[in-house]
């Protein structure tokens, strides 16, 4: 009996980890959810509580610039800017975590190119972005360099026209 009851009890961190890591998927899967149907502060409430409980999760803190960008697109000016900084940031952070995270450089790639310079934006590392996806998968590198010419052929003409 005393065997059995030993047995049982060395299960218990097993058991409780696998709930934990339960808990915390659920948690990613409603932010993700909450994305879906486009709710940023239902996903970002989730999310959150997500990366409190696994900070070093990259596709949390992905799904978290997702979040923050959404909800930016919803704000005020003054506010946007701060959820503008978070967005990155959490993008970031992404990256930092699992360099291969593609979704997070191709979001980076976006808000890099996109973003006034007060906000972090610059050209060059959204070039730098682009590269590294490049490097990752040749295919999707292209997309994000056609993105940025693209957007550099927009800039110019809008110019030209002023």
């Amino acid at each position: 009996m005393a065997r059995i009851q030993n047995h049982k009890s060395s299960m218990r961190p097993i058991v409780l980890a696998l709930v934990l890591l339960a808990a915390k998927q659920n948690l990613i899967e409603q932010g993700q959810a909450a994305i879906d149907r486009n709710d940023p502060q239902g996903a970002l409430t989730a999310l959150q509580r997500a990366a409190a409980e696994d900070p070093n999760n990259a596709k949390v803190h992905y799904r978290l610039g997702v979040a923050y960008g959404n909800l930016a697109q919803k704000a005020g000016a003054f506010h946007r800017m701060s959820l503008a900084r978070h967005t990155r940031d959490e993008f970031e952070r992404a990256v930092e975590l699992d360099p291969n995270d593609l979704d997070a450089r191709w979001a980076l790639v976006q808000y890099y190119a996109m973003a006034p310079g007060y906000l972090g934006g610059s050209e060059e590392k959204a070039r730098q972005q682009a590269e590294e996806i490049s490097k990752r998968d040749a295919s999707f590198g292209k997309r994000a360099f056609d993105f940025l010419a693209r957007k550099r052929q927009r800039q110019s003409a809008a110019q030209s026209g002023q």
